[in-house]
């Protein structure tokens, strides 16, 4: 896929815009079709083929044309195959896009361009000692191949700085190592399990299967094995609460409810609802991280200024 077609924006418009022609009546293939002409232009010819795919072969399976699509990421699929199995595609189409629209946010694109330059610097910094090694005798072979890396590292950031968006995309996985980027993963995955759990019981599925189908829909691994313990032990008949406890899921994130709010026209004050709270804390995490990741450009900088030292 294209650069453009990783950002966040471009996808927040393609899940939109999928959701609200379920919700008008249109129907496969022809939804590919109607959502190609009112979406990004990145987007145009793999919508295009995917119709014409699903046209030629009518009887495979419509989850499988979308995987040989160059379209989704595997994530998405993720949620889209939940959305599927529990007659629920627009509320997901919708949940897709609303994730998008979150970290699209000025946050959301501070962190992309400061992937991209931790990407650039890191590249370029590995590689110093190298440029300015006693083999480089001519300053500008030197300064040359600096220059080569440099354009090197740019071509090698760019995945970060528009892959990032998937939650299980290697930049996530490397942040996770960090408490506070670590609990901001967890937070996501707490908020998207919730809303898909509900959406389950609303669908009239028993908390068994809906814990199970919960479960598979996400998309970091480690975190899926938690969810699938819970499922376990509830099958076993342990109470939900105590399962999702016992997980150590929560103890992974910071989660608090909000102090209460006095209603704008005087009324009643406001307490929001568990999936309300996490939210929250998901966009609180959300905006402190992208303020604190910048710093992170700290640490390529301070290798390059230590190796000048020494020289």
């Amino acid at each position: 896929m294209s650069y453009s077609s990783y950002l966040a924006s471009n996808r927040a418009v393609l899940f939109a815009n999928l959701g609200q022609a379920l919700h008008n009546g249109d129907k496969f293939p022809e939804i590919f079709d109607n959502v190609a002409d009112i979406s990004p232009d990145c987007f145009a010819k793999s919508l295009a083929g995917l119709a014409n795919a699903v046209r030629e072969q009518p009887d495979k399976p419509l989850l499988e044309h979308m995987k040989e699509a160059p379209l989704f990421l595997a994530w998405e699929l993720r949620f889209i195959q939940f959305g599927l199995a529990t007659l629920k595609i627009e509320e997901v189409f919708a949940r897709l896009c609303e994730y998008y629209v979150m970290i699209g946010q000025p946050t959301g694109r501070l962190m992309r361009w400061t992937a991209g330059l931790w990407g650039i610097l890191s590249f370029t910094g590995g590689y110093l000692a190298y440029v300015l090694s006693p083999v480089s005798t001519s300053l500008w072979y030197g300064v040359g191949t600096l220059v080569l890396l440099l354009i090197v590292g740019v071509l090698a950031a760019s995945p970060a700085m528009g892959g990032w968006v998937a939650p299980d995309s290697r930049f996530w996985r490397l942040a996770a190592r960090l408490p506070q980027f670590r609990s901001l993963v967890v937070a996501r995955s707490v908020y998207q399990y919730l809303l898909n759990l509900g959406l389950c019981i609303q669908g009239g599925m028993d908390l068994s299967r809906s814990l199970k189908v919960c479960a598979k829909s996400e998309p970091i691994s480690w975190l899926r094995q938690r969810y699938q313990g819970v499922a376990a032990d509830v099958a076993n008949g342990n109470q939900i609460s105590k399962a999702f406890i016992a997980s150590g899921i929560l103890a992974e994130t910071r989660i608090t409810a909000q102090p209460k709010e006095q209603h704008p026209k005087g009324g009643k004050l406001w307490e929001p609802g568990i999936t309300d709270i996490v939210r929250q804390s998901y966009t609180d995490q959300l905006d402190f991280a992208a303020r604190f990741l910048p710093l992170l450009l700290m640490v390529p900088l301070a290798v390059i200024w230590v190796y000048l030292a020494l020289q």
